[in-house]
């Protein structure tokens, strides 16, 4: 438990390995997950998301998508309200 502890006190940053993907990807976090929202938004950033504007008919353009549950940590997302709708939207 303390090494484990001790290594998510550490800073880790995954952005070199975030840039070089391009299938399509869809990052899932919890509000309340060990990763910020601004971190999830500056990884999201790194796969070319948010760059583009959907314009008036609101179709995002196809690329990474970037959902943060509300009231989700990361230990229980997979119970989260919201994360079978937002997969299935992203996959259909």
């Amino acid at each position: 438990m303390d090494k484990t502890g001790a290594l998510l006190r550490e800073p880790y940053d995954w952005s070199d390995e975030l840039g070089g993907l391009r299938p399509p990807t869809l990052l899932i976090y919890g509000d309340a997950d060990n990763i910020s929202p601004g971190e999830a938004a500056r990884f999201y950033a790194l796969l070319g998301g948010g760059l583009a504007d959907p314009g008036w008919n609101g179709h995002l353009p196809p690329g990474p998508r970037l959902a943060i549950l509300p009231g989700a940590t990361h230990y229980a997302i997979l119970d989260a309200e919201g994360l079978a709708p937002t997969v299935a939207a992203f996959t259909d």
